[in-house]
């Protein structure tokens, strides 16, 4: 018990004042430091887990990854587990979400998890694990979301994680959990934190579905396989990436990258998150073959630097799950990651999953990511 020492008797006007701040969503920070908390309130229940105890969204302090120097004011949301937390506190696992879409009101905290990932999520509060979630920059804060930009997920993802280590009864012991966009996110959070965030332990990270882009990714391997006939479920991500650029230099012209059936969707994809822009894309038959200029290889290659890991090489392990049936991040390029985050030197633990997809990998993966995990 904490011991509570007896106060003076204070005015009225100021028990008054006291009594209307503690209703009010509870403020922290003094200092505009990146990793420091501003705001928790209590996250919204429809937007929540079934197997938390307590669930928050917070607003703390974090620097842009995308120019290396602004304050920002970003969001997310931690799940704590039911029952009493462990005397060191409750380990954590930092979930980087995958692909949502680009506009701030797709953040996860400001909307209901899939089924799938409530799933997932549950699996890891059972277990005895904390959840921070940052939503990443421009989701749920000012400014447009910078797609796959790998410092500016990684250096969101790790001020979520300072601010709620300092705020609730986690252990500085981290496991950094990513599917699609966020195994991309988690990867370049472990890449970056020994620069970035000294202070935090990963123990470990786990991927599923991971993008990886190098000197050789070409709009021909991101596309190869796909059909010419009906919509490609990998058109969004193109999109998303053109706005991030375009976002960025502002005298890129839509028309010079996509056929005039896309390019006329390509600005509701800055406010569409990624259901309904994939439905429409689906609906519509968009492909490479109907919806892509020549020029999208010189947007790829003008994007690449944003887009790569800092290092292949991180000390934590590794685990690396990778669907044969994956075509939204094509299986190829999973491999392709695997072999060179191998030969870079890191511990990595790697899976393939026979006829699964890029969603069926997921839940599947848990079977050998949880006892990997539990191990580290």
């Amino acid at each position: 018990m904490f011991h509570v020492p007896k106060l003076k008797q204070k005015p009225l006007a100021l028990l008054l004042a006291i009594s209307v701040g503690m209703m009010a969503p509870l403020t922290f920070a003094e200092t505009k430091t990146p990793g420091t908390l501003i705001e928790k309130t209590t996250l919204d229940t429809k937007n929540g887990l079934m197997e938390a105890g307590e669930q928050y969204r917070i607003q703390y302090y974090s620097k842009s990854g995308v120019d290396g120097k602004s304050l920002r004011e970003d969001t997310g949301a931690v799940f704590i587990p039911k029952g009493e937390a462990p005397k060191e506190g409750w380990p954590v696992v930092v979930w980087t979400h995958g692909t949502i879409g680009v506009g701030a009101s797709c953040a996860p905290s400001l909307n209901p998890r899939s089924a799938r990932d409530a799933q997932y999520l549950n699996t890891w509060l059972s277990l005895g694990f904390a959840i921070v979630a940052p939503d990443y920059a421009g989701l749920g804060s000012a400014g447009l979301h910078h797609y796959l930009n790998s410092r500016g997920e990684a250096w969101s993802v790790l001020d979520s994680v300072k601010a709620s280590l300092t705020t609730f009864p986690l252990q500085n012991k981290l496991t950094i959990v990513g599917q699609s966009q966020g195994a991309h996110a988690a990867f370049a959070s472990t890449g970056y934190q020994p620069g970035y965030a000294p202070n935090l332990n990963i123990a470990s990270t786990v991927l599923t579905g991971t993008p990886y882009f190098d000197d050789k990714t070409s709009a021909a391997e991101l596309f190869a396989g796909g059909s010419t006939e009906g919509g490609d479920p990998k058109i969004p991500y193109v999109m998303y990436i053109y706005l991030s650029a375009a976002d960025v230099n502002k005298g890129l012209n839509v028309d010079d990258y996509f056929t005039p059936k896309a390019a006329a969707l390509v600005e509701d994809a800055r406010t569409m998150c990624i259901g309904e822009l994939t439905q429409k894309v689906m609906d519509e038959g968009l492909n490479a073959a109907n919806s892509l200029k020549p020029a999208i290889q010189q947007l790829l290659d003008s994007q690449t630097a944003s887009l790569r890991y800092n290092t292949l090489y991180v000390t934590p392990p590794v685990f690396i799950g990778i669907g044969t049936n994956d075509i939204n991040v094509p299986t190829k390029m999973q491999v392709h990651f695997a072999e060179d985050v191998v030969s870079a030197g890191t511990s990595a633990d790697v899976h393939e999953y026979k006829g699964m997809n890029h969603s069926e990998t997921v839940n599947v993966s848990l079977r050998n990511s949880v006892p990997f995990v539990l191990g580290k």
